[in-house]
């Protein structure tokens, strides 16, 4: 009889540790952010840390889209500036002013934002994706559309972003060579 009770509470906590261990909230978090007056969204998964803008340096000859290079605790690092990449007039540095690090595949660089607005959790059902064909070339860099609170953003993935500033420049060049 003792054992019999044993097992079934056995049985009843090993129940109960599964069930906490379930995720609360199916989905994935991300950043709204805005560009001029477009908010856009990144997965928060993406971005290693967000830091203040520190001093950037100029890179010559380098892409328009990149804004120069700066040192992270001793790492440098490219900036890509998402204002010229999205084809908005240039702006300036303000308070609200952001650089986003990120790590697509390993290869670290920043992303300057003028304006960090929310964290917003999303299902699958919320983001459809985005039919490159139907995009202009500045929004190239965009993977698909969330839909949330009767609002349409745009959802920015990095891994287009290295591959558009990044790897076409240097095909862009060994062409021209």
């Amino acid at each position: 009889m003792l054992e019999e009770l044993r097992r079934q509470l056995e049985i009843k906590l090993a129940t109960q540790a599964n069930e906490e261990q379930a995720p609360i909230f199916a989905g994935k978090q991300f950043l709204i952010f805005k560009v001029a007056d477009q908010e856009l969204l990144i997965a928060v998964d993406d971005v290693r840390e967000i830091v203040m803008p520190p001093p950037i340096t100029f890179v010559p000859r380098a892409k328009k889209e990149l804004e120069g290079v700066f040192a992270l605790r001793g790492e440098i690092m490219p900036v890509v500036n998402l204002r010229r990449l999205l084809g908005f007039s240039q702006g300036t540095l303000s308070s609200t002013t952001r650089c986003l690090v990120v790590s697509p595949s390993g290869d670290n660089f920043a992303i300057i934002v003028d304006e960090l607005t929310e964290f917003v959790w999303l299902v699958d059902d919320e983001i459809d994706s985005a039919a490159q064909e139907y995009l202009s070339d500045d929004f190239c860099i965009v993977s698909g559309v969330a839909k949330n609170s009767g609002t349409v953003r745009p959802v920015v993935d990095v891994k287009l972003v290295l591959q558009l500033v990044f790897e076409r420049g240097h095909l862009d060049e060994q062409v021209a060579n």
